[in-house]
């Protein structure tokens, strides 16, 4: 036998399904589904407590009941009891009497695993779509998705992952040549022609089948064409449930489907973790893209859907895609005498053992709790085999339920020696554990730390295999640890200690706060947020991600605290362009904040931090183009600091605040072409960081602050032709900054700053024709992002401004007649921006400025007569923009500049005689001109640039 050989308990999977016990009513109710000559139009739910064996009864019913029997065999049972019925369908063998049914089934709890995300709306589709085909292949049926893969095929393209690679990670192996040839033809075919290349595939892989598919499922060239008009993020991903669930309905509608298949769905609460006091529109977006999967299935035509979750859904709240017809089914304890039947088949012989052992597991009368119920066996088991007598004396009854689990745990451990029972608690306070931490916690709470000491403790049941991490590496059951750590056991609490020193040593910080949090919660989640505030300051993300990695299992007991850690987790996202994800983290700030302020309505601290993540929202939701909730983030966020002012009038943290609310609002208004509400909004915020440097002079935060926003005052400035206002503001705004650096060099966002007020004065210097000023400006500016970057070398946002001004450097070089070292600072620029996408390839400001970079180079490239170069550079610059747009597709600087690449592209496809190609895309060129007045109709600029160029198309006419 392997020295690596463990006893597994009797609640592992495997052991666990051939001792299954009870469920005889749910068994057949899911036979009736399955066997009853209408199909139900319910979907099937179970629910219940966890521990109760929902996982098992899937799988029971997955591996061992899906059949359909012959019609007499089934009108046969119905005058059966449940257990006759269920004894009947488990034991039949005969192929004759029964046709096999497929089915898949889907955990949500599973962690994601490269491609295979059971929760991510794409990924988990793609999951289920790979399941349904490999199921039904195996019973020699044929299930096809055509308009759901075309659907998927054409997303990957919008999001530039559409390669033979991805297709062969994401597809049935054998579906992958009908696949490749699709791909190959929305890449390589034109716009107009794609629905007829793609139906014309279609047909030749699918032959009869697809002519049956069209009759019953209706597609037309038009279905693909509203395919490839949508938004890939915005709308396309929304809508691929539908395309899964109505492929399936046309699927199981041919003559040779099967006549029932089964999509089991596990652990629906884990969409949820520990986010479960969401506001409602939250709570529901969680698992938005299942109901509608759900919703758009025709269960008539055969498909049985059962879902299982801790608590029966809540769908028929739900404002999109409510589901209310719902067959719930509580999946409960087991009775005395089914927990009898299951020490039975386990091998616990002695009667007496056997009602003592179902008394100690019962939760209330007539209820044993299943998983406790194994627990117990196991003890029973192992004592058996180490030849050590068990008595009914064992297992006394207690009252509560928490006692009798701690009495478990006492059991547990019984016949092991001290040794290894104060190593289980030592270790209970382990995320988890490999044989050094063991040796660490033995040699400073004095037990033994042998190899085999070791080995003999991860034979225990109660130990489990932590594979993810790697070779050795084991957690004490979570029942164990959660009961160690709620009773405050001693040792554990002692082994806390010395493992927060320890990881200090090593130089994990993030393990050492999950245990400083769990001896006191409180400072640890204090130090939790501080760290994690000075890494994203930093550009330390790898340091980031490592704190988030604890962040669920923090014992955070304020809602206070909450939003501290929710909104530190949305500025992280932000920063990385994960704008969803970040958008969600400061809803739940906001969230966490006001519950707080219902309490104590007069709190300054949470009143002030509502104030901030109120103001980072805004920011994004403009990122987004979501610009009436960003005006009201806004405004939210100014009443949050007035209130606060009401209470401290002369706080110059407030007043900084406030500021900052006020420049953001300037910037909406700015996007929206509102001119002179932003300039008074700028105003407003620089009287602000006066009122609070008044206070406090030294704060660099606000030196910074004021700094950035004469910045932007001095560009709407420059924007109208106020030249020397805007002079001054960059002048002001260079000597806040540089105040700020006196006080703190290594102020990195002071510094990125300062840069980009250089950058800014050098587009002013250019305007005023002061071409040498100008490119000292920007060789400052590069000089000062450099400085950053020494710092922070993984800083996005000085990364993308120093692209930035590395192409503006081009645009002066090329002015200047300097055209070779203007290509090189466009190489150069490329490279930044490439870096830039690498970390965040999601970044919108980034994707609009390599467009806008791209751009420039065309028209350089086109000067100099370097045609084909140019019109690559063209279409680059259009995948740019385009990629930007469908993560913010209401954003109008990057509407303005596709609308002129356009422009610029049409006039040299005129140059190369492709007269008809070049009135296309000016007249895209409209159309994206007209989208942004529609947005910001006060742009006289815009409107002009469009009026004029709809006169020269009409010329071209």
């Amino acid at each position: 036998m392997s020295n690596n050989y463990r006893k597994r308990s009797l609640t592992d999977r495997n052991r666990a399904l051939n001792l299954f016990t009870d469920r005889h009513d749910l068994t057949r109710v899911f036979a009736g589904y399955l066997n009853d000559a209408q199909p139900a139009e319910n979907i099937l739910c179970f629910y219940g407590d966890g521990g109760n064996g929902k996982s098992l009864l899937l799988r029971f019913l997955e591996t061992r009941c899906c059949k359909r029997l012959r019609w007499e065999s089934w009108q046969g049972l119905q005058s059966k009891s449940d257990q006759e019925v269920t004894d009947y369908i488990e034991d039949l063998a005969d192929s004759w009497e029964f046709a096999q049914v497929p089915a898949i089934s889907q955990d949500f709890g599973l962690s994601p695993n490269g491609d295979d995300q059971p929760q991510d709306p794409f990924y988990g589709l793609l999951m289920l779509r790979r399941k349904l085909s490999r199921a039904a292949t195996e019973l020699n049926y044929r299930l096809r998705f055509p308009l759901y893969d075309f659907a998927c095929i054409w997303y990957l393209k919008q999001k530039n992952r559409l390669t033979p690679e991805k297709l062969t990670e994401l597809f049935p192996a054998e579906e992958l040549d009908l696949l490749i040839e699709i791909g190959n033809a929305v890449s390589e075919t034109s716009w107009g022609t794609i629905g007829k290349a793609v139906l014309g595939i279609f047909n030749k892989h699918l032959g009869e089948n697809f002519v049956l598919y069209l009759q019953q499922r209706g597609i037309k060239a038009e279905d693909l064409q509203e395919i490839r008009q949508m938004d890939a993020e915005t709308e396309l991903i929304n809508e691929l449930p539908r395309y899964l669930a109505q492929d399936l309905n046309a699927a199981m509608s041919q003559k040779k489907a099967p006549q029932r298949i089964v999509l089991f769905f596990d652990t629906h609460e884990a969409f949820w973790g520990y986010q479960r006091n969401l506001p409602d529109t939250l709570f529901f977006q969680k698992d938005e893209w299942l109901r509608y999967f759900l919703a758009e299935l025709e269960l008539k035509a055969g498909i049985i859907a059962v879902v299982a979750g801790r608590e029966a859904p809540r769908w028929n709240q739900a404002e999109n895609f409510p589901i209310h017809n719902l067959d719930t089914h509580l999946v409960n304890h087991l009775s005395p005498v089914d927990a009898d039947e299951y020490l039975r088949r386990a091998e616990v012989t002695n009667e007496e053992l056997r009602k003592s052992v179902i008394a100690y597991g019962s939760v209330a009368v007539n209820q044993v709790h299943p998983f406790l119920l194994g627990l117990c066996a196991d003890v029973v088991l192992q004592a058996k085999e180490q030849k050590v007598n068990i008595t009914p004396a064992d297992f006394p009854k207690t009252p509560e339920t928490a006692n009798k689990a701690k009495l478990l745990i006492e059991l547990l451990l019984k016949h092991a020696d001290r040794e290894i029972r104060r190593a289980v608690h030592a270790l209970s306070a382990c995320r988890a554990f490999n044989f050094d931490i063991y040796r660490v916690l033995g040699e400073n709470l004095h037990f033994q730390t042998t190899k085999v000491a070791f080995e003999i403790l991860t034979e225990f049941s109660f130990v489990w295999d932590m594979q993810e991490l790697g070779k050795d590496w084991y957690r004490i059951h979570d029942l164990l640890r959660r009961l160690d750590n709620e009773g405050d056991n001693e040792i554990t609490q002692q082994a806390h200690e010395v493992l927060e020193k320890y990881h200090r040593q090593q130089g994990k910080v993030a393990e050492a706060i999950y245990h400083a949090n769990r001896l006191d919660w409180l400072r640890g989640v204090i130090e939790w947020v501080d760290l994690f505030e000075q890494a994203l300051k930093k550009s330390r993300y790898q340091q980031c991600r490592s704190l988030l990695e604890i962040r669920n299992e923090l014992v955070i007991e304020s809602d206070f605290q909450l939003g501290s850690v929710s909104q530190c987790e949305g500025n992280y996202l932000a920063i990385l362009a994960r704008y969803q994800e970040a958008q969600e983290e400061y809803g739940e700030a906001v969230a966490a904040y006001k519950q707080d302020l219902k309490f104590t309505p007069d709190d300054t601290a949470t009143l002030n931090n509502l104030g901030v993540v109120l103001k980072s929202l805004g920011d994004l939701q403009i990122r987004l183009s979501l610009y009436s909730q960003a005006l009201q983030s806004y405004n939210d966020a100014i009443a949050a600091c007035d209130s606060l002012l009401t209470f401290a009038p002369n706080d110059n943290k407030v007043l900084s605040n406030k500021g900052n609310a006020l420049q953001g609002l300037g910037e909406l208004q700015t996007r929206l072409a509102q001119h002179s509400q932003a300039l008074q909004l700028y105003s407003d915020a620089i009287t602000a960081y006066n009122s609070a440097l008044t206070l406090a002079p030294d704060e660099i935060y606000t030196l910074n602050n004021k700094g950035a926003t004469l910045t932007s005052l001095g560009e709407l400035q420059t924007q109208f032709a106020q030249h020397n206002a805007a002079l001054k503001s960059y002048s002001e705004a260079i000597t806040a900054l540089k105040n700020a650096l006196i006080l703190d060099p290594d102020y990195i966002t002071a510094i990125n700053n300062l840069a980009n007020t250089l950058q800014s004065l050098g587009d002013l210097r250019i305007i005023l024709s002061q071409h040498t000023e100008a490119l000292q400006c920007y060789i400052d500016a590069i000089s000062n992002y450099k400085t950053a970057l020494n710092l922070a070398p993984s800083y996005v946002n000085a990364l993308n401004n120093q692209g930035a001004v590395l192409s503006k450097m081009g645009d002066l070089l090329t002015k200047l007649d300097n055209y070779q070292e203007a290509l090189q600072s466009y190489s150069d620029a490329i490279a930044v921006y490439d870096t830039v996408l690498s970390l965040a390839p999601d970044y919108i400001d980034g994707l609009n400025n390599k467009g806008l970079m791209l751009q420039m180079l065309g028209n350089l490239q086109t000067q100099l007569d370097l045609r084909s170069e140019a019109l690559q550079s063209y279409s680059d610059a259009m995948v740019a923009y385009n990629t930007a747009l469908v993560l913010a597709p209401n954003y109008t600087k990057i509407l303005n500049n596709k609308g002129l690449g356009l422009v610029r592209l049409s006039k040299l496809l005129l140059e190369v005689s492709q007269k008809q190609e070049a009135i296309q895309s000016l007249q895209e060129a409209l159309v994206v001109f007209n989208r942004s007045l529609a947005i910001a109709p006060s742009s006289e600029y815009i409107r002009n640039l469009r009026d004029e160029f709809q006169e020269y198309l009409d010329n071209l006419d």
